[in-house]
């Protein structure tokens, strides 16, 4: 028997899922963008010379949809069983709410989504027949299969609606799964939260590991229903995130999707920028922003963590950047949004101090495109200019970092030590005052960490393409290091972000540590020491308490075995400086040889293991543990 939905409570926007003749983008369609070389091009730049169709013509007419095959219903009906479970699910993804705003699904978006499907279909949910299962299954299916139509008057709660409750929509169960997996991931083991799944689901990272395969197949649902739209790409983007969370950023399958995300952004042409228009809400257009500088940032960081080129490129695209505002603020009235939009500063800076997520974007998104001019000098093949390419972008951050609203002056030491330290005149990042200091403290050691990290890969690569001096590197590396090890010293206070913890250790803590430690080895076989630069005790005591946060995660990390490899290296790096040293080798002057200043780079063959990996490991094989 088909789901018989109920009345419908929400009159005023049933009549906006449907939009005016002709109000369909063609990111619905099924070519997607088509740029100024494309075989239609001359046809849509010249209408009136060559006669171009009249525009409904050019829209793909949306054919009857053919009956869904019982192979697909019952497959769908399996991953509504789930379902059941959605109080529980929401007692996850709200914990994650009340710290900040969402990553790409805004919080607003996805409360009604859960608060519609409970509405609508609780009942059959939690009755689990399997023959009203596959009827719902069907619903779905065929509202996957329709494009959902927005025009210029819709509103935030009426797209949001248009997804769920009957018009429930496989891209919404999918988010909702992966959304409660990745809080999942982000809480500790010993969270009470998993009092509560231990007898069905075992532990923290088996519950996470089952919402991530529930939500692949929601993935091969649209990508059977030849879906593209917004919805898809957050839903692809924060399964990436639960992927590398579970498997690992050096997975195959982490790089894949990747891919696929990059492609789908461009087949929905965000990477041409999202003005608003006629048929264009403004929230849509800033939900289009957020999407890109999010995709575009992450191939760079998946980029740089593997040494490999990246997918997206600013010469191709309009580096176009979302304005600084809330998830509550773009999902508010008319009126409330205009007052929020009057507030930004010239350069869409936030001013009243409610800082959000999409302020931590911004940054990064401007970082990224630096990192994009760093991967071109390290992984380029061109060897010319490349002096002036680094001085260009040495230019390029100095001008940036004096642009940076006044939050960003506030250091993380500030912010964990000072109890009475804000960010603005609100409660920064966190969204409570409760939270105040852990969402904000996290923050801001993961933006600073990634500013500094991104002026050490361009030094690094100026020594490794031009053989330059490694003492820069020294002290961009300590105070990584710090950051990182000021995070992992609170890890009882930052219980909320135990996969942040993970990421700044192998992204950042590894490759710097990495530095140190061969470098302190060298000196320590040369016998010839720079305390100035580099303090022998400090930096193995550093390099001893990073060990031991390594040595913390957990196998049930994505990453544990990069940390765990990178925790056996450094180990085996400081038992070589602390075991006895024999006296250096006399030259035949009579004279120690002079210590070697590009030794961090091209080492003697006395730590070999350590810098093959650290220089040479093959990230997208599986790692065995020792």
């Amino acid at each position: 028997m088909a789901p018989t939905p109920g009345e419908d409570r929400h009159t005023s926007s049933s009549a906006s899922c449907v939009s005016p003749e002709g109000g369909m983008s063609f990111r619905e369609g099924k070519v997607g963008f088509l740029g100024p070389t494309s075989y239609s091009a001359i046809f849509t730049e010249n209408p009136n010379s060559l006669g171009a169709s009249d525009p409904d013509d050019v829209l793909e007419e949306t054919p009857a949809i053919a009956p869904i095959s019982a192979d697909k219903i019952q497959r769908g009906a399996e991953i509504l069983a789930l379902l059941r479970d959605i109080p529980l699910y929401e007692k996850f993804t709200q914990r994650f709410y009340d710290l900040c705003d969402g990553i790409l699904v805004m919080q607003p978006a996805h409360r009604i989504w859960v608060d519609e499907l409970w509405s609508e279909f609780g009942r059959l949910l939690m009755e689990g027949k399997p023959d009203q299962l596959r009827s719902l299954s069907e619903l779905v299916w065929r509202n996957t299969l329709k494009p959902m139509q927005v025009h210029g008057q819709t509103t935030a709660q009426q797209w949001a609606r248009c997804a769920s409750g009957r018009y429930l929509r496989w891209e919404i169960v999918g988010s909702i799964l992966t959304h409660t997996g990745l809080t999942a991931m982000g809480l500790s083991n010993w969270d009470s939260i998993f009092d509560n799944i231990r007898d069905r689901y075992v532990d923290r990272a088996t519950f996470a590991e089952r919402m991530r395969k529930a939500s692949e197949f929601c993935l091969c649902f649209c990508y059977e229903a030849e879906v593209l739209n917004e919805l898809y790409l957050c839903f692809m983007y924060e399964d990436l995130i639960l992927v590398e969370c579970l498997k690992g950023d050096a997975h195959y399958a982490a790089w894949q999707r990747t891919g696929e995300v990059c492609d789908a952004v461009v087949a929905m042409g965000l990477h041409q920028g999202n003005p608003v228009d006629a048929e264009t809400p403004f929230f849509l257009s800033q939900l289009r922003k957020k999407i890109f500088v999010s995709v575009y940032g992450r191939d760079k960081v998946i980029a740089t963590f593997l040494g490999r080129p990246p997918r997206l490129s600013h010469r191709y695209c309009k580096m176009e950047i979302p304005l600084d505002l809330s998830d509550n603020e773009l999902f508010s009235t008319a009126p409330e949004l205009e007052l929020a939009v009057s507030k930004l500063d010239a350069n869409g800076w936030n001013t009243s101090g409610e800082l959000s997520r999409t302020t931590w974007q911004r940054v990064w998104f401007q970082h990224c495109q630096v990192r994009e001019d760093i991967l071109e000098i390290a992984l380029g093949s061109q060897m010319e200019d490349i002096t002036y390419k680094a001085e260009q972008v040495r230019l390029k951050l100095d001008r940036m970092h004096a642009n940076y609203p006044a939050f960003m002056s506030v250091t993380p030491e500030e912010v964990m030590n000072c109890a009475d330290v804000q960010l603005g005149t609100g409660f920064g990042f966190a969204r409570s005052e409760k939270h105040m200091r852990q969402v904000n403290t996290l923050f801001i050691i993961c933006i600073h960490s990634g500013i500094a990290h991104t002026e050490f890969l361009l030094q690094r690569a100026m020594v490794n393409r031009r053989n330059m001096g490694y003492k820069e590197l020294i002290p961009i590396s300590r105070r990584i290091l710090k950051l990182v090890l000021l995070a992992q010293s609170r890890r009882d206070f930052f219980r909320d972000f135990q996969g942040d913890l993970v990421y700044l250790c192998a992204f950042h803590g590894l490759p710097t540590a990495g530095v140190l430690a061969i470098e302190l080895l060298k000196q320590e076989q040369s016998r010839q020491f720079t305390p100035d630069i580099l303090p022998r005790s400090e930096t193995i005591q550093d390099l001893s308490v990073f060990i031991s946060a390594l040595g913390a995660v957990s196998p049930g990390e994505g990453n544990y075995n990069i940390c765990n490899q990178g925790r056996r290296s450094l180990r085996r790096v400081l038992d070589q400086i602390l075991s006895p040293q024999l006296p250096p080798p006399i030259t035949p002057s009579g004279d120690q040889p002079a210590f070697d200043e590009m030794s961090l780079y091209f080492p003697t063959a006395n730590d070999a293991d350590f810098l093959s990996w650290l220089e040479n490991v093959e990230w997208d094989k599986a790692l065995m543990p020792s």
